[in-house]
């Protein structure tokens, strides 16, 4: 563990008040950067969720997500973010107030992603340090735009608190009702981005792996209760779904078209690309009529089929093509293009140095190396097989910043500094950190 400088958390500045501080900071800051700068006067603006969010505020439905045309119910979009979004546009209009009240949000949701950081990296047994230097680095280097339109930094918030909430449960498993709470948060996670899935089984294994036996058996029972929260917190959402399509899938059903506009004659790897090339107005219904006309005759469920058929059969025919386009997206994925060379660079170096921090942690603490790992390795997978923005990255920066905070400090020597004593000594501390 790094140990934590006597003057940072000696009662002048207890870890409740270094995260309400990192929080205040990282909101102010961002609110005034170019990256945190709001990017629409109202809430009419972007793709494919403030176009259902407006549709289900103006006719009660969750529908049209296309811009060419009006294409019926949809479960294009996740609904977490969208039920957000159109709340804050029910309640404070759709002109520049409610926008500046979305804006307002998601540079909270950002700052408390970089405030949890302390108590993440406190949890995880390797100090208080590498967390506050983790949210320092997310500060200066500021990877993430603030782009109210899609749900990535919602997630990403959702995901930080679940992984401290996660972390800290199953360590000491409770009783069904925290379970189920818990379950209900997760829930909530799945509905903004499906992949969060993943994590929940990796992350609550990981949380109860140092466990003695009786207490491994009790964090396996709450973990049978978690899930069924989350379950239960989908379940509305999955009625809707088959009462509308007569059709079973996971959370949305637009991976197949998804999976044709990212692997098809004329794709690139990125959407960016895609765009300028007119490759996604040829692939994609949003801007061609012609193929929203056929998903409304198709209808969306046999429409997203279709797509995948013909993603598949192109990937068959083409495996040299799919491999090297996997690759590129592999590339850009791990080394985006944050909209300039002042975010890009410093962030693919802290890539880089999350790495070594990943090596020496997994020597000295083989749980929060797990954490990481698998957090980073899990995720990404579908992003891999589809055309890759910037964005995508978003929800899991925080599991690089940490390894590479924690790498740069090994690397200055913190871990052994004169003076220095670890936080986990300071009882009255941790008492005092929130529950989240």
């Amino acid at each position: 563990m790094i140990q934590t400088p006597t003057w940072l958390l000696n009662g002048r500045l207890s870890l409740a008040k270094l995260t309400v501080l990192i929080f205040v900071v990282s909101a102010v800051i961002y609110a005034i950067s170019p990256q945190g700068r709001p990017s629409f006067s109202d809430m009419t603006k972007g793709a494919e969720i403030p176009r259902v969010a407006l549709t289900l505020v103006q006719e009660g439905s969750f529908a049209h997500p296309f811009y060419a045309l009006p294409t019926g119910p949809t479960a294009h979009t996740s609904p977490a973010y969208v039920f957000l979004y159109a709340a804050v546009a029910k309640l404070f209009g759709i002109g520049w107030t409610g926008a500046r009240v979305l804006w307002a949000l998601n540079i909270c949701f950002l700052a408390l992603q970089l405030a949890l950081l302390p108590i993440l990296s406190d949890r995880l047994g390797i100090g208080v340090l590498p967390g506050l230097l983790a949210a320092i680095l997310g500060v200066v280097v500021q990877p993430y735009r603030v782009l109210v339109e899609w749900e990535s930094i919602f997630t990403g918030a959702l995901l930080v608190v679940l992984c401290v909430l996660t972390l800290d449960y199953f360590k000491k498993a409770g009783d069904w009702k925290q379970s189920l709470l818990l379950g209900l948060l997760w829930g909530v996670a799945v509905l903004a981005n499906p992949e969060s899935v993943l994590l929940l089984f990796v992350w609550a294994h990981i949380a109860a792996m140092e466990n003695p036996p009786q207490m491994l058996r009790r964090a396996r029972r709450s973990m049978v209760v978690v899930v069924a929260g989350a379950a239960l917190a989908c379940l509305p959402w999955f009625i809707r779904n088959y009462e509308v399509f007569h059709a079973v899938f996971f959370v949305r059903d637009n991976f197949g078209l998804e999976l044709y506009t990212s692997n098809n004659p004329c794709a690139r790897p990125t959407m960016l690309e895609n765009l300028t090339s007119g490759c996604h107005g040829q692939t994609h219904p949003n801007a061609n009529a012609d193929l929203a006309a056929q998903l409304v005759e198709m209808g969306e469920v046999r429409f997203n089929h279709e797509m995948l058929r013909r993603a598949l059969s192109w990937i068959s025919s083409n495996p040299r093509g799919f491999a090297w386009l996997t690759a590129r997206r592999f590339v850009r994925f791990w080394f985006p293009y944050l909209g300039s060379y002042r975010y890009s660079i410093p962030m693919g170096i802290l890539t880089i140095f999350s790495l070594a921090g990943l090596a020496r942690m997994f020597q000295e603490n083989r749980r929060a190396a797990f954490l990481f790992i698998s957090t980073l390795a899990v995720y990404p997978l579908v992003h891999y097989l589809i055309q890759f923005e910037a964005r995508y990255r978003y929800p899991i920066f925080w599991a690089t910043l940490l390894p590479a905070a924690y790498a740069i400090l090994k690397l200055t020597g913190w871990s052994g500094r004169e003076g220095a004593t670890p936080v986990n000594a300071r009882k009255e501390d941790r008492d005092m950190a929130p529950a989240v």
